[in-house]
């Protein structure tokens, strides 16, 4: 490519390598699977699957500074804000090098930033004419700055995780569990799917990664496909995804059908480009249509209400598939679609509303059922919809900005809980249940401390990563309504408190062991602390990237100004951007004192780590709905699963003894007769004979009646 088009772009590497991203982890899974089908050993089966998510991982941080640098402004001022709105739009560069005009991109003319569009090839036709002027499904690759920012943490913290796989998939002895090679052959294949998501161009390509999220999600939580739970957990995510994307299918034909009759000659509808440039267009209706359809495949793939019910059960994988689930992938799919999309979802009001209190529903939801669980990873997993949810309310506010902003703290500091969950777990041979161990801190050091630093991260102690972004949100809410605002409030309390419940039940206390950890439980290996330690330093300053860069002559408050330099680097790439919110200081104070308050809480009840829960007590029945998770998989069960099983089987019924019984029937008469008849084949010529004679006699009889009658 030559300089004056890589200059053009305003890219300081070709956007053909930065287009490869997506490829080294799949070429990775397909080197593994090579050597499965040549039946090598397993002991290095990591290797290609580690070096691809290296290599992307590299290329996802160049990217993320260098579309930074395209327009990055000095400083954070109103002048260079409005400056960002008047840069000229950039060029887009096709598979042949050949710039194009992207001013009408995601996020292109009217939407901030346009971007680049990469055309690796076209793909297909979509109509009779197959000419290059025709409308064409294009394989292209668009990269903005929520495009650098999704690979950013996508990459990087799955590399954390495949590293982090490396040791938990050997049992104690060191050497590789069964199927070993099959699991870094999936991880290879989820990273290369959600990259693809990511950085699709189109809504043919988004659908395609969306698809491969899932079907990796299935063999990964079915990884261990011998115990039925797991099984039965991967064939609940499947079924529950599929209900949400059978509506996300059906949103982008409505796109097509609605979106087609506007576009001009050549353009594809379902191109971000093309649908987002005539969404303004569309009627009220259609765009409320086409955005509810697509928010059914959100509320399936970041698992809210009510399509969350799949989210827990997906515990029942390994550790390391619920650390990239919750952290890296699959769940982040849902907020990243709504994000690109704003300009459909802004467009209607009733959208926004239900995005809004959908969000809401599940962050309350969601805390209260993780207060009374004693499992370390469903706790973890109910405070990921929780979170999820809060992510959901800020693209229901207008605040889109700030939910993926809280998508990339969540990203190391959820990472982090998991993986450290998955040390605890390692150590207590499998034993994840709060109520069997206690007072971990003296033989899991080095975990509790970097179990410490998520906890706080997650609870939204100042200066931590979830602080700022989940503040942020907290603060947007209260702009748009109190009550919503007090909600959230609410909810962030019971964060912290079922946060610093289930670690002071871990790790303070007595020292109490299972008999599966055997005599002397100890820290993970090096392989395994080494990622958690980088997630760890995440965790703690990915937050920084959201305030003010310029410290200097600013007090405290001013610092904490919720609007720096990553809102600077998103706010050319999603339409439905938050505004600076002023006269906030109050909330950051309440959202600090009820952070720290639910953490006094949990150590005042629970800082002595008790064999009986204190909360069960004084709760009782309420505490019981929490732990039955409010009925709601019966509830599923008796409303609809049941109901559509007794209509499979009275479908059944109907097609074995009706359908099949009248095919059976017609070829029954024949088969009778033929049947009745048998008797006069019996091989003996003497039996031919008389029948003979018997056949003559009847045919003279007709011969002599039918002259009589004549």
């Amino acid at each position: 490519m030559s300089a004056h088009l890589l200059a053009e772009a305003g890219l300081a590497l070709p956007i053909s390598l930065y287009a490869t991203m997506p490829l080294w982890p799949l070429i990775g899974a397909l080197l593994v699977g090579v050597l499965i089908v040549l039946r090598q050993p397993a002991e290095r089966a990591y290797v290609p699957v580690v070096a691809g998510a290296a290599l992307s991982a590299l290329l996802g941080v160049a990217l993320f500074f260098d579309l930074g640098a395209r327009h990055a402004p000095a400083h954070e001022t109103p002048a260079t804000q409005a400056a960002e709105h008047a840069h000229p739009p950039a060029r887009a560069l096709d598979a042949h090098g050949h710039a194009h005009d992207d001013s009408h991109g995601p996020g292109g003319a009217g939407f901030g930033d346009p971007g680049i569009t990469h055309t690796v090839y076209h793909w297909m036709s979509l109509g009779a004419d197959a000419s290059s002027a025709g409308r064409w499904i294009s394989v292209n690759l668009y990269f903005d700055r929520l495009t650098g920012v999704m690979m950013l943490f996508v990459t990087v913290v799955s590399l954390c995780v495949v590293i982090y796989a490396i040791g938990y998939m050997r049992d104690h002895h060191g050497h590789p569990q069964r199927g070993y090679e099959r699991f870094f052959a999936y991880l290879g294949l989820f990273i290369f799917s959600m990259a693809m998501l990511a950085m699709a161009g189109n809504f043919v390509l988004l659908y395609l990664g969306w698809e491969l999220v899932g079907l990796c999600s299935y063999l990964l939580i079915g990884f261990y496909y011998q115990r039925p739970e797991a099984a039965a957990a991967a064939k609940k995510a499947f079924l529950v995804n599929r209900i949400g994307d059978l509506g996300f299918a059906l949103g982008i034909f409505a796109l097509y059908m609605f979106v087609s009759p506007l576009c001009a000659a050549g353009e594809n509808p379902l191109d971000y480009a093309v649908a987002f440039k005539y969404a303004g267009a569309l009627a009220e209706w259609q765009i409320t249509t086409i955005s509810l359809l697509l928010l059914c495949g959100a509320l399936g793939k970041s698992a809210q209400f009510p399509l969350y019910v799949w989210l827990p059960d997906a515990m029942e994988g390994p550790t390391p598939v619920s650390a990239l689930i919750h952290a890296a992938t699959m769940v982040t799919a849902g907020i990243y679609m709504i994000a690109r999309c704003g300009p459909l979802f802004m467009a209607s009001d009733t959208t926004l509303t239900v995005i809004v209190w959908l969000g809401t529903i599940g962050a309350i939801l969601a805390a209260t059922i993780a207060l009374a669980q004693y499992d370390m990873k469903r706790i973890l997993a109910y405070s990921t919809i929780s979170q999820l949810a809060f992510m959901f309310v800020a693209l229901g506010v207008g605040a889109s900005d700030s939910a993926v902003f809280h998508v990339f703290t969540h990203a190391f500091f959820k990472a982090l809980l998991f993986l450290c969950a998955g040390s605890v777990m390692h150590a207590m041979g499998d034993v994840i249940d709060l109520r069997r161990f206690s007072g971990l801190r003296e033989v899991l050091p080095t975990t509790q401390k970097l179990m410490l630093i998520g906890c706080l991260a997650l609870a939204g102690v100042p200066l931590l990563a979830g602080f700022w972004s989940k503040d942020e949100i907290v603060h947007a809410a209260y702009a748009w309504h109190p009550t919503l605002g007090a909600l959230l409030t609410i909810t962030a309390g019971l964060t912290a408190y079922y946060t610093f419940r289930m670690y002071f039940m871990c790790f303070h206390g007595p020292l109490r062991l299972p008999k599966e950890a055997g005599d002397h439980p100890h820290d993970s290996p090096p392989v395994m602390l080494r990622p958690l330690y980088f997630l760890a330093f995440g965790a703690i300053f990915a937050g920084y990237l959201g305030v003010t860069p310029k410290l200097s002559n600013e007090s405290f408050l001013g610092f904490l100004k919720p609007h720096g330099y990553f809102h600077h680097y998103l706010h050319d790439s999603t339409m439905i951007s938050s505004p600076p919110h002023a006269g906030g200081t109050w909330i950051m104070y309440l959202s600090s004192a009820v952070a720290l308050a639910g953490i006094g809480l949990a150590w005042a009840r629970y800082g002595t780590a008790p064999t009986r829960d204190p909360d069960q007590a004084a709760l009782g029945g309420l505490w019981n709905l929490w732990n039955v998770k409010y009925r709601v998989d019966e509830i599923y069960n008796a409303a609809f699963v049941r109901p559509l099983r007794q209509l499979g089987d009275l479908c059944y019924g109907v097609d074995r003894n009706g359908i099949d019984g009248a095919v059976w029937l017609v070829s029954a008469v024949p088969r009778g007769l033929a049947f009745s008849l048998r008797f006069m084949q019996q091989g003996a010529l003497q039996g031919y004979a008389l029948s003979m004679v018997f056949g003559l006699l009847l045919l003279l009889a007709l011969w002599r009646w039918a002259a009589a009658a004549g």
